[in-house]
């Protein structure tokens, strides 16, 4: 896992990197910021339940997030390291930790439109049964995808509103009860992002 853990963040870290290599002017340095962001958000999560003699079935949680994002960005480039804490029933606790790699595309003074890629691990226990006498704990890695815009409230803060996308493929079984696979998750998010201008 570690191994799975650190080929997403060298590959992530990596394509950031050659991103920005490839601006052929100083404008990257020269409008370069330092960021910090607070996030909220609203999360969908997959949690499919399979056994030898049960039927399988899909539950669908709805779940709320707060986060907090710092990273720096360029004329065009944007990077991340954040956190993110979930709250849902029957978890006890879901976090993620990771890196993401944004693309911009300034179309207008008042806004720009991102894309981007992202990497981590999710960490999480999960309380199948209502007395919690059973519980399911895994940190598996994951991989994603976001886009979203990027409006300027200002000249040191911007209002970020986007979508992100989660793909986990991460199982738990136990002998003799049912396995639980955790898939995707979906959500929708704001962040406050406070841009500190870099000498």
């Amino acid at each position: 896992m570690k191994n799975k853990l650190n080929k997403i963040i060298v590959s992530a870290l990596f394509v950031a990197s050659s991103l920005v290599a490839q601006s052929t002017d100083a404008s990257f340095y020269n409008s370069g910021y330092s960021l910090v962001a607070i996030e909220g958000g609203y999360s969908s999560l997959d949690v499919e339940k399979s056994g030898v003699a049960i039927p399988t079935t899909i539950q669908k949680y709805d779940m709320y997030s707060g986060g907090l994002k710092i990273g720096a960005q360029g004329e065009n480039y944007r990077l991340f390291l954040s956190a993110r804490y979930y709250g849902a029933d029957d978890f006890d606790y879901a976090a993620t930790y990771g890196v993401e790699a944004q693309y911009l595309f300034n179309f207008s003074q008042l806004a720009n439109f991102y894309i981007g890629v992202n990497g981590g691990i999710i960490s999480m226990r999960y309380l199948p049964d209502s007395y919690g006498a059973v519980t399911r704990t895994l940190n598996d890695p994951y991989i994603g995808g976001d886009l979203g815009f990027n409006i300027h409230l200002g000249e040191s803060v911007d209002l970020e509103l986007g979508t992100r996308f989660l793909s986990l493929s991460a199982s738990n079984s136990q002998t003799d009860r049912p396995t639980y696979v955790f898939d995707n998750m979906i959500t929708a998010y704001a962040s406050v992002i406070f841009k500190f201008k870099m000498d």
